[in-house]
C-alpha cells in the first residue's frame, strides 16, 4: 500500500504477538504427541537391574540359607514389539501426524489473520489523521466565519443572534477535534498491541505515509481453488483425516493382538562375592509371545468407536462449514468493493463540483463581487466531501484487506484485472 512502515509493523508482530506464539507452541505440542504415538509403532528396549544384601531368617528359611546374609543381584535386559495386526498404533500415529499438519495450517491461518489486523488497524489510523485534518479546518472555517461577523456586529451590520449562531458550532467543531486525536490515540495502542507491545509503544508511530486513495482493482474472477488453500480450510481437512484415523484405531481394538516379548539377564543369591552373578551359570532367557483377547469390558470399546464416529461427523460439518463461512467472506468483500467502488465514483464527481464551486466563490471574494461568508461556506461543502471521500477510501482498502484474508493470502493483487 506504499507505505514501507507498515510492512515492518507486520513483520514485527508476526515475531512478537502473543497469539502467534501461541499457535507455534500448539504445533510443537502437535509434533511432540506424534513423537510419542510413534514410540507405539517401534520395538520397546529396556535394562535394569537391583543389587543388594539380604539377610535370611534362620526359623523361616531352611538351610543353607537360613542364618546368612547374601548378595541378592539381578541384571536384565527386555525387548517387546507389538505386531500390531490390525494396524491400531498405525492408524494412531497417522492421526497425530494429521494433527501436526492441522495445527501448522492453523498457525499460518493465525498468521494471515494477524497481519490483516495490522493493515487494518493501519488504515484506519491513516482514516483518522484524515479526519482530524477535516475537523481541524472545519474548526478554522467556524473560527473565520465567527471573526468576521463579530467584526460586523462591530460595525452595526450584524445582529446579536448571528454573532450567537456562528458563535454556537466552535464548542461542537472542537470536541470533534479531540474525538479525533482520541481515535489516533486507540489505533495507535491497538498497533502496539498487535506488535507484541505494551501501549505506550504507539506513542512512537508517526503518521501514515499510506495514501487512502491507493488503487484497488475489483478481481473480474476469483478461482475457486484459492478458497481450497485457505490455512484455515485446509486445517479442517486435516482435522478430518485425523478423526477417520481415529475411527480405524477404535476399531482395531475389538481385534485380539500379538505382543513379542524377550528378556536375559544375569540373576543370582550367592555367598561371598558381590560379582558371583556375573558367570554364566546365572543367564537365563526367555522367548515368547503375549496374547490379548478383548471379551468383555462393560461397553468401553463401543463407547470409544462411537466416540470416534461422532468426532468425525463434527470434523466433517466443521469443515463444511468452514468452506461455506469462507466462499461467503469472500463474496461479501467482493460486493462490497465493487459497491465501495460505484460510491467512490458518486462523491468524486461531488468532490470537483465542490471545488469548482469553492474555487468560484473565492474569484468572486477576490473581485469584490460577493461576501467571503460564501466562500466560507462553500469550503464547508467542500470539506464534507472530502470527509466522505477519505471515508469511502478507507472503507474500500479495508474491504480488499478483508477479501485478502478470506482469500487466505493466496492472491496475486499484481495479477489482478480490474
Amino acid at each position: 500500500m506504499g507505505d514501507p512502515r507498515l510492512n515492518a509493523l507486520v513483520t514485527q508482530s508476526v515475531a512478537g504477538n502473543p497469539d502467534m506464539r501461541i499457535a507455534l507452541a500448539r504445533s510443537e505440542l502437535a509434533e511432540g504427541l506424534a513423537g510419542v504415538a510413534g514410540a507405539a509403532t517401534e520395538p520397546n528396549l529396556s535394562a535394569g537391574g537391583a543389587f543388594g544384601r539380604t539377610r535370611f531368617p534362620r526359623l523361616a528359611t531352611p538351610q543353607p540359607l537360613g542364618g546368612h546374609t547374601t548378595w541378592n543381584n539381578h541384571i536384565s535386559i527386555d525387548l517387546s514389539y507389538d505386531l500390531d495386526l490390525w494396524g491400531r498404533n498405525r492408524a494412531v500415529l497417522r492421526g497425530a501426524l494429521d494433527g501436526v499438519q492441522a495445527t501448522a495450517a492453523e498457525a499460518r491461518a493465525v498468521q494471515i489473520s494477524l497481519e490483516t489486523s495490522v493493515v487494518r488497524a493501519y488504515v484506519d489510523l491513516a482514516l483518522q489523521y484524515a479526519l482530524l485534518d477535516v475537523s481541524q479546518a472545519n474548526l478554522a472555517r467556524q473560527r473565520n466565519i465567527y471573526d468576521i461577523i463579530r467584526k460586523r456586529a462591530g460595525r452595526g451590520l450584524a445582529s446579536e443572534l448571528e454573532l450567537s449562531e456562528a458563535q454556537t458550532p466552535i464548542a461542537a467543531l472542537e470536541a470533534q477535534v479531540l474525538q479525533a486525536e482520541r481515535q489516533i490515540a486507540l489505533a495507535k495502542n491497538q498497533i502496539a498491541i498487535l506488535s507484541g507491545q505494551g501501549p505506550g509503544a504507539g506513542d512512537a508511530l508517526e503518521r501514515p505515509r499510506l495514501l487512502l486513495d491507493t488503487p484497488v482493482a475489483v478481481p473480474a474472477s476469483l478461482p475457486a481453488e484459492l478458497v481450497g488453500h485457505r490455512p484455515d480450510v485446509v486445517a479442517q481437512r486435516w482435522r478430518v483425516q485425523a478423526a477417520a484415523q481415529g475411527i480405524k484405531a477404535a476399531k482395531a481394538d475389538f481385534y485380539p493382538n500379538i505382543n513379542l516379548v524377550a528378556s536375559v539377564g544375569l540373576a543370582s543369591a550367592a555367598f561371598g562375592n558381590f560379582f558371583t552373578f556375573v558367570s554364566r551359570d546365572a543367564i537365563g532367557h526367555n522367548v515368547g509371545a503375549a496374547l490379548s483377547l478383548p471379551l468383555f469390558d462393560g461397553g468401553r470399546r463401543r463407547g470409544n468407536y462411537t466416540v470416534a464416529t461422532a468426532n468425525y461427523d463434527v470434523a466433517v460439518e466443521t469443515y463444511n462449514k468452514t468452506v461455506l463461512a469462507a466462499f461467503q467472506g469472500v463474496a461479501d468483500q467482493v460486493i462490497s468493493l465493487q459497491s465501495l467502488g460505484r460510491q467512490q465514483q458518486g462523491i468524486e464527481a461531488s468532490l470537483k463540483s465542490a471545488q469548482r464551486a469553492y474555487a468560484l466563490a473565492e474569484k468572486g471574494y477576490r473581485g469584490g463581487f460577493t461576501d467571503y461568508l460564501n466562500v466560507l461556506a462553500t469550503e464547508n461543502e467542500l470539506r464534507r466531501q472530502q470527509l466522505a471521500l477519505a471515508l469511502v477510501q478507507a472503507a474500500r482498502l479495508d474491504a480488499w484487506a478483508r477479501l485478502m484474508l478470506a482469500l487466505g493470502g493466496g492472491y496475486d493483487a499484481a495479477q489482478a484485472q480490474p
